[in-house]
């Protein structure tokens, strides 16, 4: 059975009366917005069609079905924020398979027998209840509970009326104003709000920062072989009508073709201690507007470098418009980041957690180089810099990834071998 979706036989007979969940589309929030049903009740229902947009602190991506069938019920009207893991919509396998459980209203009911009125205890919360759980970060109701104020009395300028920590300062400061004697008292200026994409990124990156002991190598590679490379390739893309590998999209696939044989960096750390994973999913960084997104290619292991180059294509594509899936966006193993496009000649990330290394790419830029034989001669190079979790990796296993990085990317026959 496919995850998030739940079977019950409700008559006894062969239809299937199928409950679906919200999957885990976002790995850094408990909860999503429905954007827009784009299946009605009565409408057929393919397995992996989309059934609805919601919109994720990251990106809008659509949810698609589980199963196929009728759609029956739609648990959540639009607009309405939906817990992961609640049960969105109910589908039967039969357009007219009589569901022994009615209708959810379109507040988000629960289900209950015909005829049953719900009890008090199996009502929706109360939107003031609803806020008073959900809409409050925790560091503004820790303050606000250390001052003594009452959260009833507070207006949230966060996102759909979440209470932040500048609302709670505001409130302290305004509470100064009216108890003073007469003084004037100077109110700081709020800050502005955050949009979910940042919001997202200062939780996850406080959230690395904090809790992961990172540590940093650095290697310089001569990029030449890998140049020439990329040059020939382009000539084949053009001809072909395909996509023409980029420089990430090559150091993508090589580190794609090294971590298995490495899979500490492309694993994580749990109570239990290390954990490797069994797929190698790399994240690659896409800078927009209004943030950062990582979408994920998956399996890059197993794929061809001009596949995963109209992959990559293809993602940021979406990435730009807001269309990733949450299969897209989640799942990643390892993350690489080039910020060498913008002129940088070197840079440390931080990991994504629960990831345990990142890779950070700088610029390609001509340096004197001593040649064996102690010549100067100019050549490109670039400086690449791995983040890592101290906790599982140590500094010879991080020497030893880089090493053989530089060595593939070096060594045109050791490429060509693989392509």
């Amino acid at each position: 059975m496919e995850p998030g979706v739940e079977e019950q036989h409700f008559t006894g007979g062969d239809d299937l009366i199928i409950q679906m969940v919200m999957p885990q589309v976002s790995n850094t929030t408990a909860e999503v917005k429905l954007i827009a049903w784009l299946k009605k009740p009565g409408d057929a229902v393919r397995r992996g069609e989309p059934l609805m947009e919601v919109e994720t602190d990251k990106a809008t991506v659509e949810v698609e079905s589980y199963a196929d069938g009728y759609l029956r019920v739609a648990r959540y009207p639009e607009g309405a924020t939906v817990p992961l893991d609640a049960v969105i919509a109910i589908l039967s396998t039969s357009p007219d398979e009589e569901l022994e459980e009615e209708p959810i209203a379109a507040q988000g009911a629960a289900l209950r027998p015909p005829g049953q009125e719900p009890s008090p205890a199996s009502q929706p919360p109360s939107l003031s209840a609803r806020r008073s759980r959900m809409d409050i970060s925790p560091v503004a109701r820790k303050l606000a509970e250390e001052n003594n104020l009452d959260l009833a009395s507070l207006h949230g300028s966060g996102p759909e009326g979440r209470i932040t920590r500048a609302d709670v300062e505001a409130a302290l400061n305004a509470r100064k104003v009216a108890t003073s004697e007469g003084q004037a008292v100077v109110l700081p200026a709020q800050a502005a709000g955050f949009s979910p994409m940042r919001k997202a990124i200062a939780q996850r990156t406080a959230l690395s920062k904090a809790s992961i002991p990172h540590y940093y190598v650095s290697i310089d590679i001569d990029m030449q072989a890998a140049l020439d490379l990329l040059a020939t390739l382009k000539k084949l893309a053009v001809g072909r009508n395909g996509a023409a590998p980029t420089l990430t999209d090559l150091i993508l696939w090589v580190c794609g073709h090294l971590l298995p044989e490495f899979p500490l960096l492309h694993g994580s750390w749990t109570d239990d201690g290390s954990q490797v994973n069994p797929e190698i999913n790399i994240g690659v960084v896409v800078g927009l507007d209004e943030g950062l997104i990582v979408p994920v290619v998956r399996q890059a292991d197993r794929l061809g470098l001009s596949a995963l180059a109209e992959t990559t294509r293809q993602l940021k594509q979406k990435a730009r418009r807001g269309g990733l899936g949450s299969s897209e966006l989640t799942g990643g193993t390892f993350t690489l980041s080039n910020l060498g496009m913008f002129g940088v000649s070197a840079f440390i990330a931080v990991i994504n957690p629960p990831e345990s290394a990142i890779l950070a790419l700088g610029a390609t830029s001509k340096r004197a180089v001593v040649t064996p034989d102690e010549r100067i001669v100019p050549r490109p190079v670039m400086t690449a810099t791995l983040s890592v979790d101290h906790r599982m990796i140590d500094g010879i296993l991080a020497a030893r990834f880089l090493k053989a990085l530089k060595e593939r990317l070096e060594e045109p026959a050791s490429l060509m071998f693989d392509l």
